[in-house]
């Protein structure tokens, strides 16, 4: 009977630190990147219709929502803290690359290019994208992942690849007390709170390891892309929710 017991034990155990997959089709999935900030009174619609995708039933498979609060609207009396200077260099990048002007929020791209009719998209299509390659993420208990990317558009063959993993946080609110928004209660989805960069050790497959974020969600998700080196536009990308056990089990 004891060792029955401590048989179910060690079997539900290694069923709860069972690694989970994540996966694209070959077609191209759009990172929809949602550039942001809770000190900025134009936001706060843009970030409600990010959190709108929650029901989209395209989420994950045909389409991966990131929202990346930047921190040049710190100064104007609120300090935004799910802001980090990165996100703010990462969408000046993006201006530099594609010969744009200004940044500004919200600022939102789909696939890497700058979309400003996202009010009245309604979803992907069986046509949208082309044939990248197939990414695949396996993202363990403890943090721990590999992935793994198939190309299939010769334009990427021989190229060197980066790995970004994001980590979300989903049903985040704040109750702003300055800036544009004060008295205001704003509420969040998909809001990256670490971003991780991996080079690839070998053609197509990345390993490493995936940290809790220090800012606590109550539920997370993850999101991964693929972007040539000296780039930040996006090649492939793939994306769910993590398990609510993810980082409490040493392996």
């Amino acid at each position: 009977m004891k060792f029955l017991v401590m048989f179910i034990s060690v079997l539900a155990f290694a069923v709860s630190v069972q690694a989970q997959e994540f996966t694209s089709g070959t077609k191209q999935v759009p990172l929809i990147e949602l550039y942001t900030s809770e000190g900025c009174s134009s936001c706060p619609p843009a970030d409600r219709w990010l959190s709108g995708l929650k029901d989209h039933e395209d989420l994950w498979s045909g389409f991966v929502p990131v929202a990346l609060h930047v921190d040049y609207w710190d100064y104007i009396g609120w300090k935004d803290p799910f802001a980090s200077p990165e996100y703010s260099q990462r969408q000046r990048r993006y201006a530099h690359e594609n010969n744009e002007s200004t940044v500004y929020t919200p600022g939102i791209r789909k696939a890497g290019d700058e979309w400003r009719s996202w009010r009245l998209w309604g979803g992907p299509t069986q046509d949208d994208g082309v044939d990248v390659g197939k990414l695949k993420l396996s993202v363990s208990a403890n943090g721990d992942f590999s992935a793994s990317f198939s190309e299939l558009d010769a334009s990427l063959e021989g190229k060197s690849l980066q790995l970004n993993v994001a980590v979300l946080g989903l049903g985040l609110e704040n109750e702003v007390t300055r800036g544009e928004n004060t008295g205001k209660t704003l509420r969040h989805d998909f809001v990256v709170l670490q971003l991780s960069r991996f080079a690839s050790a070998q053609s197509g497959a990345w390993s490493g390891s995936i940290e809790k974020p220090a800012l606590a969600s109550s539920q997370y998700a993850i999101a991964a892309w693929l972007s040539e080196k000296g780039s930040v536009s996006p090649v492939q990308a793939c994306g769910g929710y993590l398990n609510s056990d993810v980082w409490q089990v040493s392996l």
